[in-house]
């Protein structure tokens, strides 16, 4: 701009200026005016139409591709074109010029000219910076989310890294012949928690298969995983995992698949590494899967440990079976042959398999090459079941373990250890099958049984570990583990846990137990008559005894409904209740309790069911809570799996009265009269840190019965 045209804007600018009107408040106002229209329209546009809003962030979600609002659609754009380290060119350098490239333009362009045609160069590359947002917002847009790559995720290892790492580090050394199952799901060395509450049972065994062969847990995600998205390591039966080795693409399950050579992508360490993690060298697991279908529970067994590791090992023709011929007819041979050489052709053999083979042969159906050599096999007899060559089929460790396991159980270890301990030293009070009974050390108490199928499901063997070793004095129960001055060494407390859980396959006690009755002593003649037999137990206690295990412990519900709502207590009347109970629920599992309690104690029941429901007991509660009888039992059960004399966590040990109200790393937990500071009132009502007990908060009622005794100066009563 020369002189003469700086003068002559000058001039207009100036009688511009005198014609103009005032920049406040006219022009002040006019803004204001425009910006409340502006903001009423914002504001409408978000009250009636509103802001999209997607899902809520997902994770896992590996197809989600996100992307920034409309007006970063170019930038986004526009980092495609820098990849990797280039990135920094695309999302700073160019903006950051282009930002100093506006800042400068004033004093680049010092033209007075400002139409867009007396500007070409500053018109054109405005119009080109516009046309290129634009295209790259378009692209942007309109482009397709990237494919998805596969994150291969080793999910034993994760497994692994969150529950076990902390402790254990990198990896664990196992004894060979450890029922590695086990000490996971019942925790059965110091400090470490019951797996088998949170972990399911496929969990566990993909747990073991990682600790046993971390490297077969890599190949399974190297080679398997692809296909296999869910773990396979459940089927566990390594006769059926070696045909996989060995037919290869000829295996039923990946015929027409791409499957590779085995022995030619894996070394033979290789193919035991994937093994040992598929079917984990577990004896008992092991046994189970191959050998109890002929031999049951265990082998009668009378050589030595290299004796039977020969047999297990080279297998062979080791059973014989009874000639057939002149005990079952022509007729009845020819449908029995037909039936083993192929099952599915001959619908009759079934029947005679089940009844004359099915005990010694299980569901396993025997092969033979034609009728005519099946019809010679069974009508003659003889040696003829050949045990597999497991030497050939099971890794060494695999035949470590099974070898271990059998000869034990042959020599009378695990189960039959236990039994043996159980029936000198439970069987008096439980009875010889768990049944259950009267309580010996308490008049008038009833035994519940511990071997229905009920009982063995809700308690790991963890919890029944505990109560065997620790015993359970209010009931008259004393202890068993020699840590609590018991008889019972670490190894005789797991052969009883053993055989206790050997029930639960069958258990040995179906029905619902019997409940006595206090009969007093007979009326002598002409005196008054006598009253009716007083119930021996009180609702409560009948509720624990036979509604418990399926309506909760506080009637919140479990296998059946929640009976302390107030749907269910506005539902049924007195009498309902009471015939429910008596005659049971044909529909459900619920049995008939007429034919076991009086009505008395049916009657009891419902007067206990109104009270769970929130109604006043009949009778008057003590306003003191009991020590011994409350609050004692509910730290056994909730808190003494690692608040005990082994495991004090936390320096508390929950065992006795004296512990419990004197032990703790910080102090007592307990201070008797004092809620507000006493640790174990915060960490249950979870007030300060966090809740205990991990495994679930306590209900609202267990929580109140021990802040209330807290509360009445933490008495020994």
């Amino acid at each position: 701009m020369n002189d003469r045209e700086k003068k002559s804007y000058l001039q207009r600018y100036k009688e511009a200026k005198e014609k103009g009107v005032p920049f406040f408040p006219d022009i002040i106002f006019k803004d204001v005016v425009v910006s409340l229209v502006v903001f009423l329209i914002l504001v409408a546009l978000a009250y009636f139409i509103g802001a999209p809003v997607e899902a809520r962030a997902n994770p896992n979600d590996t197809s989600y591709t996100p992307r920034p609002e409309w007006y970063f659609l170019f930038l986004f754009q526009l980092l495609k074109y820098f990849p990797g380290n280039l990135e920094v060119i695309g999302a700073m350098i160019l903006p950051g010029l282009f930002i100093l490239l506006l800042l400068a333009l004033p004093f680049i362009d010092r033209s007075a000219k400002r139409h867009f045609r007396n500007r070409p160069f500053a018109s054109l590359t405005a119009l080109a910076v516009v046309a290129g947002i634009g295209v790259l917002t378009i692209l942007a847009a309109t482009a397709a989310p990237p494919p998805q790559e596969k994150v291969v995720v080793d999910q034993a290892a994760a497994l692994y890294a969150a529950n076990c790492a902390n402790c254990h580090g990198p990896s664990i050394d196992i004894p060979p012949g450890t029922d590695l199952h086990k000490v996971i799901a019942s925790g059965t060395h110091e400090g470490m928690p019951a797996w088998g509450g949170d972990l399911s049972t496929d969990e566990i065994d993909q747990l073991a298969g990682f600790i046993l062969s971390p490297n077969g847990s890599a190949l399974y995600v190297q080679y398997c995983e692809t296909c296999h998205t869910q773990m396979v390591q459940a089927i566990g039966n390594p006769l059926e995992l070696q045909r996989v080795f060995t037919e290869g693409a000829n295996y039923p399950s990946h015929e027409g698949l791409d499957i590779p050579d085995w022995s030619q992508v894996l070394t033979s360490d290789g193919q035991n590494a994937l093994l040992n993690f598929l079917a984990a060298p577990d004896g008992q697991r092991l046994f189970a899967i191959n050998c109890a279908g002929c031999h049951g529970q265990g082998v009668a067994f009378s050589g030595t440990e290299e004796e039977l590791r020969t047999l297990i090992s080279q297998g062979g023709q080791h059973l014989s079976m009874p000639a057939w011929k002149g005990t079952l007819s022509e007729a009845d041979l020819n449908t029995l042959a037909a039936y083993v050489v192929d099952p599915k052709s001959e619908s009759g053999g079934a029947a005679l398999f089940g009844q004359h083979c099915a005990a010694c042969h299980g569901d396993k159906v025997p092969s033979a090459p034609d009728k005519e050599s099946a019809v010679k096999i069974i009508s003659s007899g003889g040696p003829h079941i050949t045990m597999p060559v497991w030497g050939n089929i099971l890794t060494p460790e695999q035949l470590d373990a099974l070898v271990k396991y059998t000869y034990e159980t042959s020599q009378g270890g695990g189960t039959g250890i236990g039994a043996n301990l159980f029936a000198q030293n439970c069987s008096a009070c439980h009875g010889q099958f768990g049944e259950g009974g009267p309580n010996p050390a308490r008049a008038g108490d009833i035994i519940p049984p511990i071997s229905t199928a009920e009982f063995l499901k809700t308690r790991d063997d963890a919890t029944l570990r505990n109560i065997i070793s620790q015993g359970q004095p209010s009931l008259g129960m004393p202890s068993f583990g020699d840590a609590n001055g018991g008889p019972f060494s670490d190894e005789q407390l797991d052969a009883v846990v053993e055989y206790l859980r050997s029930w639960e396959a069958n258990p040995p006690v179906e029905e619902p137990p019997t409940f006595a009755t206090e009969t007093p002593p007979p009326t002598p003649e002409g005196s008054a008559p006598t009253p009716e037999p007083i119930p021996s137990l009180t609702g409560g206690q009948l509720y624990a005894i036979a509604c418990a295990s399926c309506h909760g412990a506080k009637g919140e519900g479990g296998v059946g409904p929640a009976l302390n709502t107030q749907d269910f207590q506005d539902k049924y009347d007195d009498q309902a209740l009471f015939d429910t109970i008596s005659n049971g629920h044909t529909a459900t599992p619920m049995v008939a309790w007429g034919e076991n309690l009086s009505a008395e104690q049916i009657q009891l029941l419902v007067q206990y069911l109104r009270v769970l429901g929130g109604a006043t007991p009949a009778a008057p509660v003590a306003s003191s809570v009991s020590f011994s009888g409350q609050v004692a039992p509910l730290l056994q059960t909730r808190c003494q799996v690692c608040h005990n004399q082994k495991t004090s966590f936390g320096g508390w040990d929950s065992t006795s009265y004296q512990a419990v109200t004197s032990t703790g790393k910080n102090g007592p937990v307990v201070i008797a009269g004092d809620i507000t500071n006493s640790i174990l009132a915060q960490r249950i009502t979870g007030t300060q840190g966090a809740v205990m007990p991990p495994t679930g908060k306590l209900s609202d009622a267990e929580i109140q019965i021990i802040l209330d005794w807290i509360a009445a100066g933490a008495p020994e009563n």
